[in-house]
C-alpha cells in the first residue's frame, strides 16, 4: 500500500471516528422535551402514488419516491419510464443529479468549520477566502452567505437562456463548458450589490459559489476531497459523487429531460453535462436512498453539534404563502396538516427533486422527476409531500396554496426573484 493510500486511509478512519464521537455524545436533535411527541400518522401510499401519478400528467416522463423512518426502513413507489426511447420502467434505485440539494452538504462543511472554531459565522467571509474573490473590506459575513442576505447577485441569471432567449439552445452553450468558480463570483460582482448585506433576502447561487471556495481555501483541499471525507465516506453514501467537471453520471440513472419552451417539442436529453457552472451551488449526484440517509444523520445530530444544528434550522419566511422558510442552507415546508419538513430542493437540467425530513429525523422521502424547466411537474411533486407526512393527500385548496409555493420556489431556483424584505 502507497503512503498516498495509507494517508488517505487514516483520514477516513479518523472522519469515521468524529462523527461516531459526535453522534454518541449529542443527543438526537428536536428530542429535548420531556414529554413525548404525538405519533405521526403513518406514510398514506396509495396517496402517494396518486400523487406520483399526478407528476408523470405533469409532464415527466417518470418519477419515484423513496419513504425511510429513523431506521431507514420504508417504501418505493415509482411510475412511468426512465427512457422515452425504450420505455424501460424508472429504476427507483438509479442516480440522478440533485441540483441544489448540494446546498445543504456545502452548508454542513461550513457549519463543521464553525463547530471547530476556524470560520465564524458572524466574521466577514472574505477573511476566510483567496485574496480578490470578494473586494477587500466586503462586510458580507458567512452567515449572510447561507441564508442568502449578501446581495450578491446571482450569476446564473447571466448564462444564456436562463432570463432571455431559448432555454435548450441557451443550455447546449454551457452544458460543456468548465467555469472557474472565481470568474462565476467575478461576474456577479459586476453588477454590483443588490442590497446591504443582512438586509434582505434573496436567492442567490453565488453565495454557495464562495462558500464552496471558502471550505477550500480553510480546509486546503479540493471541495469533493472535503465532502468525501466529511460526509461520504462516514455515512457510506456510495451513490453520492461530486465530479465536476466530469459530464456523465456514472452509475445506473434515467435519463434527464429538458422540457422545451414551446411544449409542442420533444423532450430534450439533457443528462450529461460538467455542472461546473453550478458547482458547489448545485453539482452533486445522489440517490434516493443515500439522501435520506444523509437526512437522518444531520437530524441525528451525527454530522453537525446541536448549536450549529439549530443555527441551520432557524428559519425566514420566504414569498407571501407563509408556508415556505429559509434557514442556512436548508428549506421548509409547512404541509396541509401543520406539519412541518426540513430538507431541500434541487431543479438542474433534466431532474427536479424534493427531499424532506421530519426535524426529529423520524421520516424522510425523496422525490425525483427526470423532467426539468416544467413548473407543473415541481408543483405535483411538492403535492406528494403530504401523503408521505400527514398521511392523507393534499385537498384541493392545500394543493393550490402548495403549487403558489412551489412557483415561488421554482424561480428562485431558475430565473430567480426580487429582493424580499426579511419578516420574523
Amino acid at each position: 500500500m502507497s503512503c498516498n493510500s495509507i494517508a488517505t486511509k487514516r483520514r477516513t478512519l479518523v472522519a469515521v471516528a468524529a462523527l461516531a464521537a459526535i453522534a454518541t455524545a449529542l443527543p438526537t436533535a428536536g428530542t429535548a422535551s420531556a414529554a413525548p411527541a404525538a405519533a405521526a400518522p403513518a406514510p398514506d401510499y396509495a396517496g402517494l402514488r396518486q400523487a406520483l401519478n399526478g407528476v408523470v400528467a405533469a409532464g415527466s416522463p417518470g418519477t419515484y419516491a423513496l419513504v425511510s423512518d429513523r431506521g431507514g426502513h420504508g417504501g418505493t413507489v415509482s411510475v412511468g419510464t426512465g427512457d422515452i426511447a425504450t420505455q424501460a420502467p424508472i429504476d427507483p434505485k438509479g442516480q440522478f443529479r440533485i441540483g441544489s440539494i448540494t446546498k445543504n452538504f456545502t452548508a454542513v462543511l461550513a457549519l463543521q468549520l464553525v463547530a471547530q472554531h476556524e470560520v465564524d459565522l458572524d466574521t466577514p467571509a472574505v477573511d476566510y477566502l483567496p485574496g480578490g474573490v470578494l473586494p477587500a473590506g466586503s462586510p458580507i459575513t458567512v452567515r449572510e452567505l447561507l441564508n442568502h442576505t449578501s446581495g450578491l447577485y446571482d450569476y446564473s441569471n447571466d448564462l444564456p437562456g436562463i432570463l432571455v432567449g431559448d432555454t435548450v439552445t441557451g443550455y447546449q452553450q454551457f452544458r460543456y463548458k468548465t467555469y472557474a468558480p472565481a470568474d462565476l463570483v467575478a461576474g456577479a460582482l459586476s453588477h454590483g450589490s443588490q442590497f446591504t448585506p443582512g438586509s434582505q433576502y434573496q436567492y442567490s447561487n453565488t453565495n454557495f459559489v464562495v462558500l464552496g471556495m471558502l471550505v477550500e481555501h480553510v480546509t486546503g483541499k479540493p471541495f469533493a476531497t472535503v465532502l468525501n471525507e466529511r460526509i461520504l465516506q462516514p455515512l457510506g453514501m456510495n451513490d453520492t459523487r461530486f465530479i465536476v467537471p466530469s459530464t456523465d453520471i456514472g452509475g445506473p440513472h434515467a435519463v434527464g429531460y429538458l422540457t422545451q419552451d414551446d411544449r409542442s417539442k420533444p423532450l430534450f436529453d439533457a443528462t450529461a453535462q460538467t455542472a461546473s457552472w453550478i458547482w458547489t451551488a448545485g453539482a452533486a449526484i445522489s440517490s434516493t436512498a443515500d439522501l435520506n440517509t444523509y437526512w437522518r444523520a444531520l437530524t441525528a445530530g451525527v454530522l453537525l453539534p446541536k448549536e450549529q444544528l439549530a443555527e441551520m434550522e432557524t428559519m425566514v419566511p420566504v414569498g407571501s404563502t407563509g408556508t415556505s422558510f429559509y434557514g442556512l442552507g436548508m428549506r421548509a415546508y409547512t404541509l396541509s396538516c401543520g406539519t412541518q419538513v426540513y430538507g431541500h430542493d434541487g431543479i438542474v437540467e433534466g431532474y427536479q427533486t424534493y427531499s424532506y425530513t421530519a426535524k426529529d429525523g423520524s421520516r424522510q422521502v425523496t422525490i425525483a422527476a427526470n423532467a426539468s424547466n416544467n413548473g407543473d411537474v415541481f408543483a405535483a411533486e411538492r403535492a406528494a409531500l403530504d401523503p408521505v407526512f400527514c398521511g392523507v393527500p393534499s385537498t384541493p385548496a392545500a394543493k393550490r396554496q402548495a403549487a403558489a409555493a412551489s412557483a415561488h420556489i421554482a424561480k428562485e431556483e431558475t430565473v430567480g426573484v426580487s429582493p424580499e424584505p426579511l419578516r420574523k
